[in-house]
């Protein structure tokens, strides 16, 4: 068995590893002090505010440039940071909102929050913010420290406001739609659909699309976002009081609170539609009275022949009951043919009539004017 080192022997080797742990820290105090550093040099560099709250001292120990030049005050030409100096830049109509959303964030099972203000910049204008933060708990579970990126949202707000404002002012039917829900409609979008804006918010667009557009919509719609197809669809709706309309719509990508959203433009065109076809029930009668006016004309002449004709041949069957017959027969068939042209010359509107293997054909009696009503 090896002797026991001796307390001399000891002492030297605690003493060596002394030595070389204040060796270690030294270094990896360097190493540390170049990370801190570099991390401030990158944080200085960002274009967010960015911050860190020690919640029981209440001050920052670590914050950025740009958050110093937001949040500060200037008291005797020296820049204060403190909390009572970033309440002082936030809108007061917001305070409540922001005081709210920090104390939420601090509840035992959060761990984070976020809000969007209105903040009273330097330099005398109102910006909108977006604060973003993270809160850091100890051991037992209390909060201990907040640690938070800011950025400068006004650009994507004031965009924001001018298609809200677009859509609002737009003589035909506009909505916003986020995550497949409706976010937004405007008042001609609830006149044309007779829904109010309560009963469409939160819903599927295509809730009010008829069932047989439904899919050729939907595949219209995602084309014309992809940039595969720039011309207005075209389908029909049920409104809130169960009326068909027609509409045609186009759609847009934008960004909306910073997340993708379809832009739509709704447009009824029922009207429209009816007159198209009104013009083609038009077209139609048109064409059927020139056939008819033909058919008349070169079926008249001949069919008064045939009449007399047969007419005069009646006094030689007198003796012929069989002639006789056939002659009767032939007679009144001819005195239909004679009614049918005289119903070709009188017809007035269009009209069809089943036929066989679900065909349709034209009822010349329906669109004749000599029809009993």
């Amino acid at each position: 068995m090896a002797d026991k080192p001796s307390y001399a022997e000891l002492e030297s080797r605690i003493i060596s590893l002394q030595m070389e742990i204040e060796k270690l820290t030294e270094n990896d105090k360097g190493i540390i002090q170049a990370l801190t550093e570099d991390f401030e040099l990158l944080a200085d560099r960002s274009q967010d505010a960015i911050y860190q709250f020690d919640i029981e001292s209440r001050t920052f120990p670590f914050f950025n440039k740009l958050f110093l030049e937001l949040y500060s005050i200037e008291e005797h030409g020296v820049k204060i940071l403190s909390p009572k100096s970033v309440l002082v830049h936030i809108h007061p109509d917001d305070l409540n909102m922001v005081r709210a959303a920090q104390k939420t964030s601090l509840l035992h099972e959060s761990h984070g929050g976020e809000i969007e203000y209105r903040f009273l910049h330097p330099d005398g204008t109102t910006r909108w913010m977006h604060d973003r933060w993270t809160v850091l708990h100890n051991n037992s579970g209390q909060p201990t420290t907040i640690e938070g990126f800011i950025r400068d949202n006004t650009q994507r707000k004031q965009a924001e406001e001018e298609i809200m404002r677009a859509m609002r002012n737009a003589l035909i039917g506009s909505y916003l739609v986020q995550n497949g829900k409706f976010r937004y409609v405007n008042r001609e979008f609830t006149r044309i659909t007779s829904y109010s804006v309560n009963e469409l918010m939160g819903t599927d667009p295509l809730m009010i699309v008829h069932k047989d557009y439904r899919i050729a919509a939907r595949k219209s719609a995602i084309r014309m976002l992809k940039g595969k197809e720039s011309t207005p669809y075209e389908f029909r709706i049920i409104d809130r009081n169960g009326n068909t309309k027609w509409i045609m719509e186009s759609v847009t990508s934008i960004l909306y609170q910073g997340n993708r959203a379809v832009l739509g433009y709704f447009m009824d065109i029922t009207k429209n539609k009816q007159a198209e076809e009104d013009s083609k029930e038009r077209e139609k009668l048109e064409a059927i009275l020139e056939l008819a006016g033909a058919v008349g004309h070169e079926l008249n002449n001949p069919l008064q022949v045939a009449l007399t004709c047969s007419q005069k041949l009646n006094i030689h069957a007198a003796d012929n009951h069989l002639q006789e017959e056939m002659l009767g027969l032939l007679r009144k068939n001819i005195q239909k043919l004679v009614e049918i042209s005289r119903k070709f010359q009188s017809i007035t509107q269009y009209a069809t009539k089943d036929y066989v293997m679900g065909k349709k054909i034209f009822d010349i009696h329906a669109a004749s004017k000599e029809s009993p009503r």
